[in-house]
């Protein structure tokens, strides 16, 4: 009975799947001779954008760049010379949080090292088996990541004694804090005490391995431990002097009772870059996972016997963070420089649009898409607004894309140029519906992620960059429906797309207009073209709108 039951269900699912395989056959015949052949034609249409460009003073930099995972990859420490747009100098303040609020630091406690840490992104590339003291032991080899330049730099760790306000006292809002308010505003106070620093720092590859003796009952007993490539310090005897009489003569005060009081009390580190003989490196860093250790040892007793124990307290990177950024004035990008001045806002004709688009990340420069700006000739040879006509045509969209060319006679190609641009929302920072139906944003691998919409640089034969397509065909289709507004779009670069929170910066004339959080974590720039009289017809900035609609039209 069972078999029989089951023989019937196969039969019937088989005849389910023929009738089905017919139907559709049928369908698709029927649908292609009557669209294909009779009623309708597929057709392009071609609008001509207005876009110019708009230059920042200054960028917000604090609370930036929280991705769909919920983790920071935000900040930039180092230097980086843009072919372009000249050097720009990454250096970082943060808020320290201690991992327990008033800590007992028990009987006779001495502070043994304090070790500061600065772990690099990095991915394993290798394994293999050494022997160490008799004892098998699996080494790892690395590639780093996210790292920009091969140059040293100068790297000094400073403790701040600069107050960074949780909040506004003027609207109670959070406080926002720029890229240029270190150099401006807080001045010698995040360089209050020197603890370390570094005339030649070139980030490496290699593995850390740390050795740590305990003594226990008069027995030494070592351990070892591979971490990650990562910036690892021990601080010097003045240094550790100065720990000790900061926290484990402390113990019990209400400095270190609550956050607040700590924060105040222990104001920060300010990690500074600076350039050697005018060159460096470039490091992408989640600052969150930075910390200060304070390895320290104290006694116990117990049954009247006292042994000394090992304890720590970690300092971490938290709350707080500000990037900050110096663009040096004897770059490319200088007062002299025909870019420095074509980006004055004067000079941009945001009425009929510019030949060149200038995207710079950081504290640069974004561009301004208007889609629908000008007017066409409609059917009776009248002037009319280009979209007023798109809205009354019957038409079926069905693909509709943005093609930005690079203007390969400004730029310097190959590994300078950014691999992604990112379109948003001017008015309300956000992105466009087009991002959000998106099935290949992929949160592991913002190299590849969202690549339908915000297509990858696409490059020539010797890896120059030629194009970037963004295609937004959904925002186009609720644009001509009626169901959304035709906003003016931002462009801009992106060292991460999956990063959508906005930011805010001021231009000249402007205050807190709003940038993608991932163009200020990003370091590069471009040059595109825009719709200008001068520029090349076949590189001339084009929205395509690709459509189905009835011969009689």
């Amino acid at each position: 009975m069972k078999l029989k039951n089951i023989l019937i269900r196969i039969m019937a699912i088989v005849a389910v799947v023929f009738t089905f395989l017919s139907c559709n056959d049928d369908f698709d015949s029927v649908g292609s001779e009557v669209i294909g052949d009779v009623n309708f034609e597929d057709k392009q249409y071609s609008a001509v954008p207005i876009a110019y460009s708009k230059k920042f003073e200054r960028v917000r930099t604090s609370g930036l760049g929280i991705d769909q995972q919920g983790t920071a990859h935000s900040n930039l420490l180092g230097v980086y010379n843009d072919p372009i747009y000249g050097q720009s100098v990454y250096s970082i303040l943060s808020q320290i949080q201690p991992s327990k609020l008033n800590p007992a630091f028990g009987t006779n406690a001495v502070l043994d090292s304090v070790i500061f840490s600065l772990p690099y992104f990095s991915t394993a590339t290798g394994t293999t088996s050494v022997q160490v003291d008799n004892v098998t032991e699996t080494a790892t080899t690395y590639r780093l990541d996210s790292i920009y330049g091969n140059q040293p730099i100068k790297l000094s760790l400073y403790k701040s004694n600069y107050f960074l306000r949780d909040f506004d006292p003027e609207s109670n809002e959070r406080q926002v804090y720029y890229s240029d308010d270190v150099e401006t505003n807080f001045g010698t106070e995040v360089e209050q005490t020197l603890l370390y620093t570094n005339n030649n720092l070139v980030p490496s590859a290699e593995e850390i391995i740390v050795t740590t003796e305990t003594v226990t009952n008069g027995e030494t007993t070592t351990k070892r431990e591979r971490l990650t490539p990562r910036l690892r310090v021990e601080f010097p005897d003045d240094i550790k002097t100065l720990f000790s009489t900061l926290f484990l003569d402390k113990a019990g005060s209400v400095e270190l009772s609550n956050l607040n009081n700590f924060r105040n009390y222990f104001r920060g580190i300010y990690i500074k870059a600076e350039p050697i003989n005018n060159n460096g490196n470039l490091i992408y860093l989640n600052t969150r996972d930075a910390q200060i250790t304070l390895h320290y040892s104290f006694d116990e007793t117990s049954n009247d016997v006292t042994t000394r124990k090992d304890d720590k307290l970690d300092l971490n990177f938290a709350n707080t963070f500000i990037n900050s950024i110096t663009t040096e004035l004897d770059g490319t990008l200088n007062d002299n420089s025909p870019i420095a001045d074509e980006l004055k806002e004067e000079n941009q004709d945001t009425i009929n649009g510019e030949s060149n688009l200038y995207l710079k990340g950081g504290d640069g420069s974004y561009a301004v898409i208007d889609l629908f700006g000008g007017n066409v000739t409609n059917e009776n040879g009248e002037e009319e607004n280009e979209l007023s006509f798109l809205k009354r045509q019957d038409w079926l969209v069905n693909d509709a894309s943005l093609k930005f060319y690079i203007n390969q006679n400004e730029v310097t190609g190959g590994d300078t140029e950014p691999e992604r641009i990112f379109i948003f929302n001017m008015e309300t920072g956000t992105v466009l519906l087009d991002y959000l139906l998106d099935g290949s944003i992929d949160r592991d691998i913002p190299l590849v992620s969202g690549i339908n919409h915000l297509g990858r640089i696409s490059r020539d034969s010797d890896k120059n960059g030629e194009f970037y397509k963004i295609r937004i065909t959904q925002y186009i289709l609720n644009v001509l429906k009626g169901e959304i507004e035709n906003a003016k779009l931002g462009l801009s670069v992106s060292q991460n797309v999956n990063i959508i929170t906005s930011a805010i910066g001021d231009t000249p004339t402007t205050k807190n207009e709003i940038i993608p959080s991932s163009s200020i974590v990003s370091h590069e720039g471009t040059i595109l073209y825009g719709n200008g009289v001068n520029v090349p017809e076949s590189k001339r900035l084009k929205l395509d709108i690709f459509y189905t609609s009835s011969k009689e039209n």
